[in-house]
């Protein structure tokens, strides 16, 4: 008997690819669908017709990660056709399932940290991975099992998409094809992928620009393709240290422009508010305090009581704002005066560190003794590197307690780092310098009181937790009051970053950086308390401000501007994922540098003026920190 066996089909190459390149359309089809429910409550002011349109502004972006994602499958295949080992099937297959279960890794990264940060998942995001605990810590005020299903969801989905369009064609031995019409197939897909990954034949490659297609930032952020903006973030900031990625205008107008701003008329003058030239300074950095939680800055009452009560008795800052959202930008902002850059913090680059101006070293050329206390791991965002190099005597952290009331993943709860350091302080010689850096009010928001916020929503708990710092500090003060080092001591009180809540702040808005800073003591001149004052500046204007009135030259904080000084520039910077704020006292500039678009200004000749100021000192604070 003679069996007939069919003749073997012939191989689309083509039809391979054009599966590939669906498989992952879909896939983002479905990812982006996710954000677009998950934050459907961010689309009442945009319209969930903006919503609808990201799909479409997305596609290239998402074609050209699909595209990135064909060049190993392409090289494979190739290497199969002229070997006679056949690894096609079994890699892709493996293949797809590591990307996949990558891909839907960083989506749920995303939708987790999205309402918190306002920016999409980046570098700087993954540098928290570092240390797993506290980056758990930081996502963990998001709904983790909604998350988990989503995530699983997508998963099983793609596994779908898979046995529907890849399994079918992935087992075809594509040796059987003849070398011509191989070659000119591969030909076709490699013109393919390299279209797809450049976002087209124009002369610019695709970017993130290309997705940003109207005014709200969360219909733009649900265009862009978070993994491949992930990729990107990670790429960029590999070259943070050989380009100026934020070169507006020429050099030279960039840097007068810039030098002016730190210029005045007249004579270099500070109003002198300190009654003795020494004095011990207490520098309490607070944990997200936004002015939305100070009653006189126009928040809600009864969170900080306390804070309230000494600005009363204090010199009061009403319009400071900060430099960055992240403590990791804080830090440097208020120790160095140095501004936070967009996409990546200086903190991560110890090389840099080292270079830096330090409050603390200021301090200690004038015989001060520095000491540095922190509740949580002096690792997590380098502040053991950051202590070192400002030069403190003693530094505490997380290892040094033993019988805090609470201990989580942050840390020890602010009360027992409160207690410690006034224990301590009894032994500290004088005069000295003391830096406190508070965490109880960072997510999750446990701290070790019964609710005075009653509710289970966020705000409630973020409230709760602003109270329990407060409160902290009101025992501090109680505990030292009787100490001899009291009655000549300044305390500096100022947020390290604004937050989101308690009034669901959009992440580029300058209320979002708007924060509190009050000095208050012993030390301070009693014409000065009860004093507010309305000057516009920067928590990075903190470090010349304190350099002059202890006497000492603030020449090496040169993006510092004296707050007391009366002739000095006007003005605050603060920046984003991608972008920056400025403001001054007859303008308010928001620009997004990515999608190359002010998102706010009034478009008359003064917001001409301060978009350009604004570019030319991001310019030349970016050079300067690829320079430090």
């Amino acid at each position: 008997m003679v069996t007939l066996s069919a003749k073997p089909r012939k191989k689309n190459i083509l039809q391979f690819f054009i599966g590939h390149y669906i498989f992952w359309l879909l896939f983002f089809f479905v990812q982006r669908l996710a954000f677009v429910l998950y934050y459907s409550g961010a689309f009442s002011e945009a319209g969930f017709a903006r919503g609808a349109e990201s799909f479409w502004h997305g596609l290239q972006l998402d074609l050209s990660l699909a595209g990135y994602f064909a060049l190993l499958p392409f090289l494979c295949l190739g290497i199969q056709y002229f070997t006679a080992y056949p690894v096609f099937k079994k890699f892709i297959k493996w293949y797809v399932l590591v990307l996949v279960v990558l891909t839907v890794i960083i989506s749920g990264g995303d939708l987790g940290l999205y309402e918190n940060w306002g920016v999409k998942l980046n570098y700087r995001a993954i540098t928290m991975l570092a240390h797993p605990a506290e980056a758990f810590e930081t996502i963990q005020s998001a709904p983790l099992f909604l998350l988990i299903i989503i995530m699983v969801a997508q998963g099983m989905i793609a596994w779908l998409l898979y046995r529907l369009l890849i399994a079918p064609v992935a087992g075809w031995d594509f040796r059987n094809t003849g070398k011509i019409y191989f070659s000119i197939s591969m030909l076709a897909v490699a013109a393919v992928i390299v279209i797809s990954i450049r976002g087209g034949v124009q002369q610019i490659p695709v970017n993130e620009s290309t997705a940003y297609f109207c005014s709200f930032p969360v219909a733009n952020h649900a265009a862009v393709n978070t993994a491949w903006h992930l990729f990107k973030s990670i790429s960029e900031n590999s070259n943070h240290g050989h380009t100026n990625i934020y070169s507006y205008l020429p050099e030279e107008k960039a840097t007068a422009l810039v030098h002016q701003l730190y210029s005045f008329p007249g004579h270099d003058s500070t109003v002198s508010v300190l009654k003795e030239p020494a004095p011990n300074i207490v520098f309490i950095q607070l944990e997200s305090f936004t002015a939305d939680v100070v009653k006189q800055l126009g928040g809600d009452s009864g969170i900080t009581p306390v804070l309230s009560r000494l600005i009363d008795d204090g010199l009061f800052f009403t319009n400071i704002y900060s430099s960055g959202v992240r403590t990791d930008q804080g830090i440097i902002a208020l120790l160095s005066g140095f501004p936070a850059q967009p996409q990546t913090s200086i903190i991560y680059q110890p090389d840099k560190i080292e270079h830096l101006p330090f409050l603390s070293l200021a301090c200690r050329k004038k015989g001060y003794q520095n000491n540095f206390y922190y509740g949580g791991e002096l690792a997590f965002g380098r502040f053991n590197t950051i202590a070192y190099h400002a030069g403190f005597d003693r530094i505490i952290g997380k290892s040094d307690f033993s019988d805090a009331r609470q201990f989580n993943k942050w840390g020890v709860d602010d009360l027992s780092l409160f207690e410690k350091f006034a224990r301590e302080s009894k032994t500290f010689s004088q005069p000295f310098f003391s830096y406190i850096i508070t965490s109880s009010s960072h997510e999750p928001f446990t701290v070790p009181i019964e609710p005075v916020f009653r509710g289970d929503s966020l705000e409630e708990k973020f409230k709760n937790a602003c109270y329990f710092t407060d409160q902290s500090l009101g025992v501090l003060l109680d505990s030292v009051k009787s100490s001899e080092w009291y009655k000549h001591t300044l305390f500096v009180l100022v947020a390290d970053h604004g937050h989101v809540l308690p009034k669901n702040r959009k992440f580029d808005e300058p209320a979002r950086y708007h924060i509190p800073l009050l000095f208050f003591g012993e030390a301070l001149k009693e014409e000065y308390r009860g004093v507010k004052i309305t000057t516009l500046g920067s928590q990075t204007d903190i470090a010349a401000t304190l350099t002059r009135q202890l006497g000492i030259p603030a020449d090496v904080f040169r993006w510092s501007n004296d707050l007391l000084l009366p002739q000095r520039q006007q003005f605050a910077f603060y920046t984003f994922d991608d972008g920056f704020g400025w403001l001054t006292p007859v303008d308010t500039i928001i620009f997004d540098n990515r999608a190359q678009q002010l998102l706010q200004g009034s478009g008359k000749k003064a917001s001409d003026t301060s978009l350009t100021n604004g570019k030319a000192y991001m310019q030349m604070l970016y050079d300067a920190f690829l320079k430090y």
